[in-house]
């Protein structure tokens, strides 16, 4: 697991932009397989395959919220990129993404925080 802390955290999920994030967490694993030879099985990898999620914490002001809202609704798909510090990298993105979960907390003074989870549906670039 890797997490990310900072100010020029930028993400997109299906064209929209998801704004003042305060971190990213992100879990990726390599998928092991069974696989059978001459009447014995083993265990491989295969390149490539990697089950990724992302947790996306923000905090948002609530005149702004909406369409972040509606993009990130459980179930919806899409393009997904993320940058842990804008160009500087690393970069993290795939060409089909969709929205896990999303908690978001009350308006308080303004403000409304939460965090959506967004896992990755084939393959993952890191750059």
């Amino acid at each position: 697991m890797a997490k990310f802390t900072g100010k020029n955290m930028t993400a997109t999920f299906g064209g929209t932009a998801l704004l003042c994030l305060t971190g990213i967490e992100t879990n990726q694993a390599a998928d092991i397989y069974t696989a059978a030879c001459s009447g014995l099985t083993y265990k491989v990898r295969a390149v490539g395959a990697t089950d990724a999620s992302f947790t996306l914490s923000f905090l948002l002001d609530t005149t702004t919220h909406a369409a972040e809202m509606a993009q990130l609704q459980p179930g919806t798909t899409g393009a997904f990129t993320c940058s842990t510090n804008g160009t500087l990298g690393p970069t993290f993105s795939a060409a089909a993404a969709y929205s896990e979960s999303l908690n978001v907390s009350v308006p308080v003074e303004g403000f409304v925080s939460g965090t959506a989870v967004i896992g990755v549906d084939g393959a993952l670039v890191i750059a």
